[in-house]
């Protein structure tokens, strides 16, 4: 167990948990482990995936209602579990032993018009508090990372100033660089990549550009480094020094400050990094840092620090 707390900005807790046939014998999260780790916030996605395999199904606002519900009813059932809403939640689980939070996110929302104003003030009520406006694909409200050229939509400008209005979570992980900067020049207060690495070690369009992270440094924000092997080394084998590479030139080009956690624990599918499959791996991530030289005051800013400054400043 750490001796000090963790912020995971990015798990998808209940796909992992519920879709065990993408995943085998092999638990990559699970409640358990978020409480055996000292992950005191974990910002758990709802991803729905339909039955007809098209993200683009209305059923899909269902699943994210079901995922929503589900969330709900675990924390009803145990006390020390908590639905993260306010500033204040951030302070009381970080504070209190034995205390952890699950932030509501949502990735991707692919079917939205003007009729969903409505269910979005439903989702708030009831915890709903982070937002990716898209996942990969080009939506409604802007250009996915599949999609070089798409912008930010009118309907994606109006959502940001929903989120706003709303002091919600806006992620900008998984847009592609005309939508992130669209985004990112319309965000107010810190901006946060919930997950993502350096384009400069692995030149993949899901990672991102000196540039960018410079973007997000500057207003006061957070980048989570992720562990999915795809986006470490390309797809070549990967071990916890390749994820400890990319921390290094997080830090060199933003800062210390700047620099968070978002495993995307539950949601790798595409090949993981040697020794750091799980989350009980994070012991190993932590000595590779102290090796490179990172302080006890450097990891903890990595570990929670930076994120719990960065989610206050943001929310109510």
């Amino acid at each position: 167990m750490n001796s000090f707390p963790l912020i995971d900005l990015h798990e998808d807790l209940l796909l992992h948990l519920n879709y065990r046939q993408w995943y085998g014998d092999h638990y990559q999260t699970s409640f358990e482990q978020l409480e055996r780790n000292n992950a005191r916030i974990v910002v758990a996605t709802a991803f729905p995936v339909p039955k007809s395999d098209s993200y683009f199904d209305p059923a899909t606002n269902g699943l994210i209602q079901k995922d929503f519900d589900e969330y709900n009813a675990y924390c009803v059932a145990h006390k020390n579990w908590r639905i993260i809403r306010a500033r204040a939640d951030v302070d009381a689980v970080l504070n209190e032993p034995g205390q952890h939070g699950i932030m509501l996110h949502i990735e991707g929302l692919n079917v939205v018009g003007d009729a969903d104003w409505q269910q979005l003030e439903q989702w708030y009520e009831q915890g709903w508090r982070s937002l990716g406006i898209v996942w990969n694909l080009t939506n409604p409200l802007g250009g996915g990372t599949k999609d070089p050229v798409a912008p930010l939509t009118a309907l994606g400008e109006q959502m940001l100033a929903w989120l706003r209005d709303h002091h919600m979570i806006i992620d900008l992980a998984h847009m592609n660089e005309r939508t992130f900067w669209d985004a990112a020049r319309l965000v107010r207060g810190p901006l946060v990549i919930s997950h993502g690495n350096t384009r400069a070690l692995c030149d993949n369009p899901r990672n991102y550009t000196d540039a960018q992270l410079r973007c997000v440094a500057e207003s006061g924000g957070v980048v989570g480094v992720f562990f999915a092997r795809t986006f470490v080394t390309g797809g070549a084998p990967a071990t916890v020094a390749h994820v400890a590479d990319h921390v290094d030139h997080l830090k060199n080009v933003m800062g210390i400050d700047h620099v968070g956690l978002g495993t995307d624990f539950g949601g790798i599918i595409t090949g993981l990094v040697e020794g750091l499959d799980s989350l009980d791996c994070m012991p190993a991530f932590w000595a590779e840092l102290a090796r490179r030289g990172y302080t006890d005051d450097m990891v903890e800013k990595i570990a929670y620090q930076n994120a719990a400054r960065t989610l206050r400043a943001i929310l109510l």
